[in-house]
């Protein structure tokens, strides 16, 4: 007897029946890469699915089971139902870290839905280890205490409650990364010795499981220094630093400030530009330089104050020559054609020429 009696009587119309049936479950395609993310108890699957290929919203519906019940229909539990997200978090269902699930996941919208698509899934064998917490140090002279919080659970118990793990820590002197050292530990506190004092050690620790091959990353890496007192050299280099700290910063003021000073004491434009001239004027005859010394502080005088004046000469300043000394005579400024400064000796004769003159008597006609 037919399944389908009206459909029996019509085989056009079974045949366009059936093509619409495979249109209502095979219309959309299925979610691709497929992947969990999980990281000791924390199972998260992930998927992706290309949204061009329809033109209306499009939710995804997530299930699991045991792999002995993969075949039962009846045997999986929906774990998420007609999310928007292109993610299920598996990680309250999923308790039995031993044991192995298949996990499913397909797209569905407007009375069509696509494929599942399966994925096998075992904890202990894919989930991957999270590293310690919660590093700590306690330091001493030449030795170095450290604890630290194992990998935790989703429901913050310890992973050694489901997994055997052991720790691996790392150290090094600050200075020689290159040269790390690894002691292993087989509960969350140990001690490193012996170590040098006062020296400053940096560490990180990881969880491991050989039998699964699990390992976690490392934690961040801490440095901390050791107690005790430095070596002598390192005193010394300080107290040599120190040292020349004190004497450079003083010599360096001292020479900042001797500089400003000069600068802002700068000699007159006309002395500068006429060096040439001073220094010959130096070179002078001694009657002559001292001539020379009263025009150049004249000069200097007029430069500083920023005013132009006239010079003029008056009165008589007498140079005697005896025992080394010579005096000159400025005169007065009377005649155009007289520079102003004349010897002793050529007054005298010019007064006797001026008498002379104006005693002789004039010719008559």
């Amino acid at each position: 007897m037919s399944l389908f009696p009206f459909l029996s009587q019509h085989p056009v119309l079974h045949v366009s029946k059936l093509s619409r049936l495979g249109k209502v479950f095979a219309a959309l395609p299925r979610p691709y890469n497929v992947r969990m993310d999980a990281v000791n108890t924390r199972y998260i699957m992930k998927w992706d699915w290309n949204h061009s290929m329809a033109n209306h919203n499009i939710t995804f519906t997530a299930q699991y089971t045991f792999s002995h019940k993969q075949l039962d229909e009846r045997s999986y539990t929906g774990m998420c139902i007609r999310i928007t997200e292109e993610r299920c978090d598996f990680s309250r269902e999923l308790d039995f870290y031993m044991g192995s699930y298949i996990l499913r996941v397909r797209a569905e919208g407007r009375g069509q839905m696509s494929d599942w698509y399966r994925l096998k899934f075992i904890p202990d064998e894919h989930a991957d280890l999270g590293p310690p917490s919660h590093v700590a140090f306690d330091p001493g002279d030449t030795m170095l205490t450290v604890s630290f919080r194992e990998p935790m659970t989703e429901q913050n118990t310890p992973m050694r409650s489901v997994l055997d793990m052991s720790f691996s820590l790392q150290y090094w002197e600050k200075h020689s990364p290159s040269k790390k050292q690894e002691k292993v530990f087989e509960s969350t506190e140990g001690t490193l010795f012996p170590l040098k004092p006062w020296t400053e050690y940096c560490l990180q620790v990881n969880a491991f499981n050989k039998l699964y091959n699990k390992t976690s990353p490392y934690t961040q890496q801490q440095c901390v220094r050791t107690l005790g007192y430095p070596p002598v050299w390192k005193v010394l280099l300080a107290l040599l630093g120190c040292v020349a700290l004190m004497t450079t910063v003083p010599v360096y003021r001292c020479h900042k400030k001797r500089k400003s000073i000069v600068s802002k004491h700068t000699f007159p434009s006309s002395i500068l530009h006429n060096t040439q001239d001073t220094i010959s004027l130096l070179l002078l005859p001694r009657e002559e330089s001292c001539v020379a010394t009263v025009v150049v502080a004249v000069q200097v005088e007029q430069t500083s104050q920023g005013q132009q004046q006239q010079v003029k000469g008056q009165g008589n300043v007498e140079a005697v020559q005896d025992s080394g000394s010579s005096s000159i005579q400025r005169g007065q400024g009377s005649s155009s054609q007289d520079s102003g400064i004349y010897s002793g000796e050529d007054s005298g004769k010019k007064s006797a020429g001026s008498t002379t003159t104006t005693s002789q008597p004039k010719e008559t006609h």
